[in-house]
C-alpha cells in the first residue's frame, strides 16, 4: 500500500495557480454544505465552520494577533503530505500534539481541512480569500501553521491582498516570492551552524533555530555568527531584523533532545 501522497504536486496537477476571485452567493451555499459534510465525515455536525484558526484559538498566533491556515502536518493524514521538506526530527518532534493539538477534535478539524483542500482547490482558495478579506487590512495571516505548502505557486494572487502574509518553511525551491510574503527559513538537525547565513539570506529575512534554553530563561545572544532575536515573543516574523537566528525554545516532546534542539551551556 502506497503512503500519503505528495498534496501540492497534486494541487499544481489539478488546475493551479487557482483563483481568490470572491465566491458568489449561490457558491456559497454550496461551500457550506461542502463544508458540513467534509466536518460530518471526521465525526463532527455537518454545520460548516471557518478554514483559519484565530488569534483567540491558537496561544502562538494570538502573541501577533494573527490568524492562521491549521492542517495535519506532514504525513499525519492518511492521504497526504503537507511538509515535502519534513525530517524525521521534525516529524518526530512536530508541535501538532502540542497545547490544544493534543486534543482529538483539533485533530480532526485540521484533517478535514486537508481533506477538503485536496478534494475542491479551486473552491478551497477562494473561500480562504473570502475570509481573509474580513480581516481588518494588515492583519497578520500566516498559511502554513503546521504544514509547508507552497502557497505563491497554488494561490499567488492571494498576496496581492493588503495583509502580513509570512511562514516559516523548511524547504530550498520556495518562489518566486511575492514582495508580500516572508518566509523565515528553519534550520533542522542536518544543519550545520555555519549555513545559518547563508539559510537566512535565502529569502531575504532569518533563519529559526531551536534551543534547548528553558522557557523563562535568556536565549544566547549570537549563534553561527548570527544575532539571536527571541521567537517566542511574538508570531509574526516580518518584525524581525535581516539576517538573524530566530531563537525558539524547545517546548512538548523536544524537551531534553539534541540534535534538531541546538544545546545550550548548563542546559
Amino acid at each position: 500500500m502506497s503512503g500519503p501522497r505528495n498534496l501540492e504536486k497534486h494541487l499544481m496537477a489539478g488546475g493551479a495557480p487557482y483563483s481568490v476571485a470572491p465566491l458568489s452567493a449561490v457558491e456559497r451555499s454550496e461551500w457550506r454544505a461542502t463544508v458540513g459534510a467534509y466536518r460530518a465525515a471526521v465525526g463532527f455536525t455537518d454545520r460548516p465552520a471557518p478554514l483559519m484558526t484565530s488569534p483567540a484559538a491558537n496561544p502562538k498566533l494570538g502573541k501577533s494577533g494573527s490568524w492562521g491556515l491549521s492542517l495535519l502536518p506532514a504525513m499525519e493524514s492518511e492521504r497526504w503530505n503537507t511538509c515535502n521538506a519534513s525530517t524525521r526530527e521534525c516529524r518526530r518532534l512536530c508541535l501538532n500534539t502540542a497545547g490544544r493539538g493534543q486534543f482529538s477534535g483539533t485533530q480532526r478539524a485540521r484533517l478535514w481541512r486537508v481533506n477538503l483542500l485536496a478534494d475542491h482547490p479551486g473552491m478551497f482558495c477562494r473561500a480562504l480569500a473570502d475570509e481573509v478579506r474580513k480581516l481588518p487590512h494588515g492583519t497578520p495571516v500566516r498559511l502554513n501553521v503546521l504544514s509547508d505548502i507552497a502557497w505563491e505557486r497554488v494561490a499567488p494572487d492571494l498576496f496581492d491582498e493588503p495583509y502580513g502574509w509570512y511562514d516559516y518553511t523548511k524547504r530550498m525551491d520556495r518562489g518566486p516570492i511575492p514582495p508580500s510574503y516572508h518566509l523565515t527559513v528553519s534550520a533542522t538537525e542536518h544543519t550545520d551552524d555555519g549555513e545559518l547565513a547563508p539559510l537566512a539570506a535565502m529569502y531575504g529575512s532569518s533563519v529559526a533555530v531551536v534551543f534547548s534554553t528553558r522557557k523563562g530563561d535568556a536565549l544566547p545572544p549570537t549563534w553561527g555568527g548570527l544575532s539571536v532575536v527571541d521567537g517566542d515573543e511574538y508570531d509574526d516574523r516580518r518584525r524581525d531584523p535581516v539576517g538573524v537566528v530566530v531563537g525558539l525554545r524547545a517546548k512538548g516532546r523536544a524537551i531534553g533532545t539534541v540534535g534538531f534542539v541546538r544545546a545550550v551551556d548548563g542546559v
